[in-house]
């Protein structure tokens, strides 16, 4: 199995990486899952799955920021103290690093929570075998 997919990863489904970038809702994989760079939409546009129902990812997105922005910062000092690259540069680079690596986790981390549990309410909706 590849880390981008669940254990329940059917063929034409898309994999978890490829959901986040995208944006891609759960049951119709079509790219309205964000309606923001890191803000999940109230329902799908296309098939009307109400996302309100499943938690979307605010309780814990402050403290993946917070770990985000210390793994930055020790990279920045790191990379300051071995190569001491120009400022300008530094700026311009973690700058973008830094909105990349939040908005990517944020994505990524409210994209698996939300499969995670539509798959979990997928499963207690299905009958018995």
């Amino acid at each position: 199995m590849r880390p981008d997919e669940s254990l329940k990863h059917t063929e034409g489904q898309p994999g978890l990486f490829q959901a986040a970038l995208s944006g891609l809702c759960p049951r119709c994989s079509d790219p309205t899952l964000f309606e923001a760079p890191a803000r999940i939409a109230i329902s799908c546009e296309s098939c009307g799955l109400d996302f309100s129902e499943l938690e979307r990812g605010a309780r814990w997105s402050g403290l993946l920021t917070i770990l985000i922005a210390v793994v930055l910062i020790s990279a920045a000092i790191g990379i300051d103290m071995a190569l001491q690259p120009p400022f300008w540069l530094q700026a311009v680079f973690w700058s973008a690093a830094t909105i990349t690596a939040v908005l990517g986790g944020l994505r990524l981390y409210k994209t698996a929570l939300l499969y995670a549990q539509y798959e979990a309410q997928s499963d207690k909706e299905k009958p018995s075998q």
